[in-house]
């Protein structure tokens, strides 16, 4: 989700009310605009973020203006050249997937307008969408699965969310799945068969250069260890705090920074605070832009102790900035970066060692990197764009019709 004042030199980024919304002839012009005529863009109308939960999108709703009198410059221009009403009971639906059901209706409306060959849907909130335009047009469908209910909450998994997955990836024609691991959860869960899910590994964009921060860092005579994403159960920031732990006796001049936010934060600052270990944590909240280049390049070592990770792109995006990296044995990464240390997410004895190692020889991190960045240098969207193409392709050839 972007807010529209994002930096990044290698990209075009547009937030929510970076423009009207579009319809197909400002689609068109968009499109020209990147280089890459024959993409049409239409934006529809929803209050729907990725990774909202119900409680999340409750709270939302909660803290969100009652009328349009209340609403800010940019959501009442939002609103206005929106045809939802402008009540507050007609944006909002009384539940998140009240409010997907929306969405999926303003899809369908919206599909009749174009011709189209492949329908590709990302997650668990589009996929009702997708499975309906399935059932009306005959046209294959891919169902794309970057995360899962069961990654994100475990045994706490919601039930709807599960079900709504499942009937999803049931009515795809094809499955990708971003990894071998989330491939194996995919047929364990979701009792699909291997045949029907191709793996497509994620990306980055190879950077030409790289801004040091390190030297004007104020902790430059400090080891720094660095934790950054969301702060949820999924990402295991409470194994970090427990690993840190077990470090801090034998690297004494060390700063663990966790950088995110999220439902876990609070609990996680107060691990911290029970242990008495607030000399050597520092939380900086949610980074974007620019920052996230410098707490890598100022870290010493990156850790991702993730507890299910269907990839996890920050693993590679530390390597590309030259920081070495440890992530657990449960991600997608771990598939395609054999030069990153491994460990299982609950074993906060191996983690501590490995940081305590990695630490104390500086010539082992300088070789992980080196090797790692051989590997991350041929991981690239080009490669993941060109083998989603053979899916499209493949799925048209054969024919496939309701």
């Amino acid at each position: 989700f972007l807010h529209g004042d994002e930096e990044a030199d290698h990209m075009l980024l547009l937030g929510p009310h970076s423009s009207s919304h579009a319809g197909p002839s400002h689609a068109t012009t968009l499109a020209s605009s990147l280089n890459d005529e024959g993409v049409i863009r239409t934006a529809v109308d929803t209050f729907l973020m990725p990774y909202w939960t119900e409680e999340s999108y409750r709270s939302y709703v909660e803290s969100s203006p009652k009328s349009i009198e209340s609403v800010t410059t940019d959501d009442a221009e939002a609103i206005a050249n929106s045809p939802m009403p402008v009540s507050r009971d007609d944006i909002y639906g009384s539940d998140i997937f009240e409010q997907v059901a929306r969405f999926t209706q303003r899809v369908i409306s919206e599909s009749r307008n174009y011709e189209f060959d492949v329908i590709h849907a990302h997650d668990w909130m589009t996929y009702p969408a997708a499975k309906a335009i399935r059932e009306l047009t005959g046209k294959p469908l891919v169902a794309h699965v970057h995360s899962l209910e069961y990654d994100r909450s475990g045994h706490g998994a919601n039930s709807r969310i599960r079900e709504i997955e499942n009937q999803g990836i049931e009515a795809a024609d094809m499955v990708i799945a971003v990894s071998h691991y989330t491939k194996g959860i995919i047929e364990r869960e979701y009792e699909t068969t291997a045949e029907k899910i191709q793996v497509v590994h994620n990306g980055i964009y190879g950077r030409e250069t790289i801004s040091h921060y390190r030297a004007n860092s104020q902790d430059a005579d400090r080891h720094i260890v660095l934790f950054l994403g969301r702060v949820t159960f999924q990402k295991g920031p409470d194994y970090f705090v427990k690993a840190a732990q077990k470090v801090i006796p034998h690297v004494p001049d060390i700063l663990f920074v966790l950088a995110g936010s999220g439902d876990m934060l609070e609990p996680v600052k107060r691990m911290v605070t029970d242990a008495g270990l607030e000399a050597h944590f520092h939380f900086p909240g949610f980074v974007r832009g620019k920052d996230v280049e410098e707490y890598y390049t100022i870290a010493d070592l990156y850790v991702m102790p993730s507890v299910s990770e269907p990839f996890g792109i920050t693993a590679l995006e530390a390597v590309e900035l030259g920081t070495p990296t440890l992530i657990s044995r449960q991600s997608g990464a771990s598939e395609v970066l054999g030069n990153a240390l491994k460990f299982d997410f609950w074993d906060v004895d191996r983690l501590a060692d490995l940081i305590i190692n990695c630490l104390l020889h500086p010539e082992m991190r300088e070789q992980m990197v080196t090797m790692a960045q051989r590997e991350v240098g041929s991981i690239r969207w080009d490669a993941a764009a060109s083998k989603t193409m053979d899916v499209y392709n493949s799925l048209m050839t054969e024919g496939i019709s309701a």
